[in-house]
């Protein structure tokens, strides 16, 4: 990952473990692949046409990252507390995204920003709050990433990589890439949403 600086502080934000490869051999035994699931992204629209049918297995299946963008904030009327939901890295990006149009640095901190890179600030003697601070710095970065994959992992040429543990990198490759600081994010499953580990550059 890339590392900023913030004042004389330098952040790196590792990964937990590098991807491993496994290789499984079976000899000598004949296997049937079978479409049980299938439903294109468009899949739903009136006259949209896709190459393949759309199969809809497994009875009562229900995506756990189908989550509407309405309901990707949720507010208590009683108290006005925002509690954020991220079900996937492009959930991930639009709370990111918010965050930095909204300048909601506390957010960020909060419920965006993952246990693992706060601990890492705390232990470098460096408040989370810097890395808000550094974000809205290269904010042109990370836009420039998220234009380059709307879809967040669903976008074609993007490469999801799990990294042990909870952690994974959703990773824009190929020409998409060219030219871009950033070329990914790291994030952390905690109960249950995602979180921001830091991003992904070229070389790192």
């Amino acid at each position: 990952m890339s590392s900023p600086r913030i004042g004389q502080h330098r952040l790196v934000f590792r990964s937990a473990a590098p991807l491993s490869v496994l290789v499984v051999l079976v000899a000598g035994c004949a296997r049937e692949e079978r479409v049980v699931r299938y439903h294109p992204m468009l899949g739903g629209l009136p006259g949209s046409v896709s190459g393949t049918a759309d199969i809809r297995g497994l009875e009562g299946y229900v995506d756990p990252t189908a989550v509407r963008v309405e309901d990707l904030v949720k507010v208590d009327p009683a108290t006005q507390k925002k509690t954020l939901i991220a079900k996937s890295g492009r959930h991930l990006m639009v709370h990111i995204y918010n965050a930095l149009r909204d300048g909601d640095k506390g957010t960020f901190v909060s419920q965006i920003l993952s246990r693992e890179t706060k601990e890492e600030c705390a232990a470098r003697g460096v408040e989370p709050g810097a890395c808000f601070d550094e974000l809205k710095r290269r904010q042109d970065d990370v836009l420039a990433l998220f234009n380059a994959m709307p879809s967040g992992e669903y976008t074609p040429g993007v490469l999801a990589m799990p990294l042990g543990g909870k952690s994974q990198r959703i990773e824009l490759q190929g020409l998409a890439a060219q030219g871009l600081s950033w070329t990914g994010i790291d994030m952390v499953m905690e109960q249950g949403n995602w979180k921001l580990r830091w991003f992904y550059g070229p070389g790192e």
